[in-house]
């Protein structure tokens, strides 16, 4: 077997181990998934989950890498065919039908566990750094375009945003998981409503 093909082999088993992983961690959180039943469902040995990740931990950290890859990707595919306020709310509606997703709520939980552990706080931080950017390229894109309110600096409309999809996202997650001290989760419609109410140009 040549290096490429080697490499290429080594970078789809990983693939899917982290796949695996991340759907039990969504449905057991991170503590009640052990190593042994990652292996179990990936169909792989204790022996070739520690050549890939040294940790359960490892492992927790590559799901949110690949997390975070694919939101770049889809935060520059939506950059590639539109700007400004159609492109938040494109980004508002893809978040929407993830936190629709009966899962999320569950590897939301699973992340607050160790969510202080020190690698786990850096892969959330550069989320959250990808989506900040994204927000404020596209705040001021609408505003030069003359589509989001230019009382408020880019940055701050940006940050007010953030917050506004933050704050719906963390309500669906305790909403699925069944907590009775938290408002219903918001809707598609209402998550898009509260965004163009908060930024568009009057």
């Amino acid at each position: 077997m040549t290096r490429a093909l080697r490499h290429r082999s080594y970078d789809a088993k990983r693939a899917s181990i982290v796949d695996t992983a991340s759907g039990l961690f969504a449905a057991h959180g991170y503590r009640g998934t052990s190593t042994a039943l990652i292996c179990r469902t990936a169909g792989i040995s204790s022996g070739t989950f520690f050549h890939y990740f040294p940790t359960k931990l490892d492992a927790l950290v590559a799901v949110l890498d690949a997390g975070c890859e694919a939101l770049g990707a889809h935060l520059a595919e939506i950059d590639g065919r539109t700007s400004g306020l159609e492109a938040i709310t494109a980004y508002a509606d893809a978040l929407a039908s993830e936190i629709e997703d009966r899962s999320y709520a569950g590897f939301v939980a699973g992340i607050a566990e160790v969510e202080s552990e020190p690698r786990v706080a850096e892969a959330l931080r550069a989320e959250a750094g990808l989506v900040s950017e994204f927000l404020a390229r596209q705040v001021e894109a609408g505003q030069h375009a003359g589509r989001i309110r230019q009382d408020r600096s880019a940055s701050e409309l940006a940050r007010w945003a953030a917050w506004l999809l933050d704050g719906a996202a963390g309500a669906a997650a305790q909403a699925a998981a069944g907590s009775a001290a938290t408002e219903p989760a918001p809707s598609r419609k209402a998550l898009t409503t509260g965004l163009l109410a908060l930024l568009e140009a009057r």
